[in-house]
């Protein structure tokens, strides 16, 4: 330090040598250490010793960048600090051309090496906020901006919090938002990701980058307005490495969050409202990634799989492929007989006398079995909510038959009971969605339920109304009830409800699945609280003629 106010830039040129040779084979840390602090210290008290674009900037500039690399971790960080003191003293060109080769392309020699991997854009993230906080716009170039932004992007997905958060600072310190950073780089964000899939050899790296694909998915869903996007062509070869890398790995723990990426992407691209016109760009399932998609609905984990029909339905939804009521009737009969045979494993498993089984899938809240089973049911809802009166589009679907309407009514019956409180919710709330479309769309769900259904999801919903455990099901229940009870049309939900109420006893039965209440029995029995909360329901359910009193 007491030999910094010597130094001028004869003298600096003079050590430059010997100092670069200590940053590379220097012994100890120490050494390391001690050679960028020094040159920190000469670029802050004495600028007039390094000239702007001169060779002893340039030269140290690449060789700082070395020590970036360092095993150690002081020297790393001391690096950082010095690279971005020597980036101020250079030109822009000079500057960008030593980011792109000795720093942004870099971490491919350690595409194999987790750790390594990591800790080197740990001290890149640190180097970089360095060079954008210190250097103004004029010394850093457009090309380069949006090659450090594409690079943060990704990495501010990163499963290592430390990892994250400096990739997370740099990305704010580049972009004052993330609409706009994401509007303004896209493309370079796309190359940079579909980089990622293509050389990365970790899967744990593909899973982050396909996080950080459906974060760019929505932000590129909001703009206005909306351009064609299938005609872009960094969209479109970012969707191409996502579908190969899918088409190529062997299913992982996790692999559901690329499944997740390529139906965000397929979305994007081929979004289409109902009764839009066609684009007449011919794709197909196949092509959009939904036949790839639906695949993985019974591939993998519960977890994962749960994730391939959350994103199929998302995909379908946007494309409006949406495929006929018996192909989502068979996904669910598949997913509830996996989920049945991993039951019947935890029940064959040895275990003390007396001890139950585990509670491990259905009755368990939020299990991954639950939310596959719920997953699928939404599906399933969803596509019956695809069926018209008038078929207008190309993607909507004829009116239910009887036979299909009950299928999907049964299915939720023979998950309600063993299901948890998230799981009863949950199917209560997919009976509101499909009875209220079959009202908008004057479809009668009497003609097409039988008595003995419309009983069985009457005895469930006033079962779930009076069930002590959470409100949060109670209210729902009843306001689903007050919903069927408002829709008078010939064989509306008010039929449904009638026909159920048809068979009420007062008798007291065993079973909630065969337990019928007289209305005016089952409204004495719902607590105060639920009373008061649902006023407005409970007026409309005495208002059915007939059924005002027990």
């Amino acid at each position: 330090r007491q030999l910094v106010p010597l130094v001028t830039a004869e003298t600096a040129e003079a050590i430059a040598p010997r100092t670069r040779e200590l940053l590379h084979r220097g012994v100890g840390a120490n050494t390391r250490v001690g050679v960028c602090d020094f040159f920190v210290a000469v670029c802050a008290e004495r600028p007039s010793a390094v000239p702007t674009g001169g060779t002893l900037a340039t030269a140290m500039l690449r060789s700082v960048a070395g020590a970036l690399l360092d095993a150690s971790r002081e020297v790393r960080s001391a690096g950082a600090s010095c690279f971005a003191s020597f980036a101020r003293r250079s030109v822009p060109q000079e500057l960008t051309k030593v980011i792109f080769e000795r720093l942004l392309r870099q971490d491919q020699e350690y595409r194999t090496e987790d750790a390594k991997r990591e800790a080197y854009r740990i001290s890149l993230a640190r180097a970089l906020w360095e060079v954008c906080r210190r250097c103004d716009d004029s010394l850093l170039e457009p090309e380069l901006k949006a090659a450090i932004a594409a690079k943060a992007f990704g990495l501010r997905w990163a499963e290592a919090q430390e990892l994250k958060s400096g990739w997370e600072s740099l990305w704010n310190e580049i972009c004052p938002s993330t609409s706009a950073g994401v509007e303004r780089h896209y493309k370079e964000i796309c190359t940079e990701l579909a980089d990622s899939f293509l050389d990365a050899a970790s899967r744990a790296e593909k899973v982050n980058m396909s996080k950080a694909v459906s974060a760019l998915c929505t932000q590129l869903d909001k703009v206005v307005p909306r351009p064609r996007w299938v005609e872009d062509q960094a969209l479109t070869s970012l969707f191409k490495a996502v579908r190969d890398a899918l088409q190529s790995l062997p299913v992982f723990e996790g692999i559901g969050s690329l499944v997740r990426g390529l139906a965000d992407l397929a979305a994007l691209l081929h979004r289409r409202k109902r009764s839009e016109e066609e684009s007449g760009d011919g794709y197909d399932e196949a092509a959009v990634g939904i036949t790839l998609l639906r695949s993985f609905c019974s591939k993998g984990s519960l977890a994962d799989r749960a994730i391939a029909v959350r994103a199929l339905l998302e995909a379908v939804s946007a494309t409006r492929f949406w495929a006929p009521l018996p192909e989502a009737a068979q996904l669910h009969k598949m997913t509830s007989s996996h989920v049945d045979d991993l039951q019947k494993a935890d029940e064959a498993e040895k275990r003390e006398p007396g001890e139950a089984p585990p509670k491990r899938h259905r009755g368990k809240g939020q299990s991954p079995a639950e939310e596959l089973l719920n997953a699928s049911l939404d599906y399933w809802a969803s596509t019956v909510q695809q069926c018209r009166k008038e078929v207008e589009d190309e993607g909507d679907l004829d009116p239910p038959t009887g036979v299909e309407l009950k299928a999907f009514i049964h299915a939720t019956l023979d998950e309600f009971l063993p299901g948890s409180l998230f799981m009863r919710l949950g199917i209560v709330r997919l009976w509101k969605h499909v009875f209220a479309h079959l009202e908008s769309e004057r479809l009668s769900a009497c003609d097409r339920l039988d008595a003995e259904t419309c009983s069985r999801v009457l005895a469930l919903v006033q079962d779930a109304s009076l069930d002590q455990r959470s409100e949060r099901l109670r209210r729902p229940a009843l306001e689903f009830a007050a919903a069927l009870a408002k829709d008078g049309a010939a064989g509306g939900g008010k039929a449904v409800l009638q026909a159920g109420l048809g068979k009420a006893t007062s008798a007291e039965a065993s079973c909630a699945a065969t337990k019928i209440l007289p209305l005016g029995v089952w409204l004495s029995k719902l607590d105060p609280t639920t009373f008061e909360q649902c006023k407005e329901q409970i007026a409309v359910l005495r208002a059915i003629e007939g059924y005002t009193s027990a």
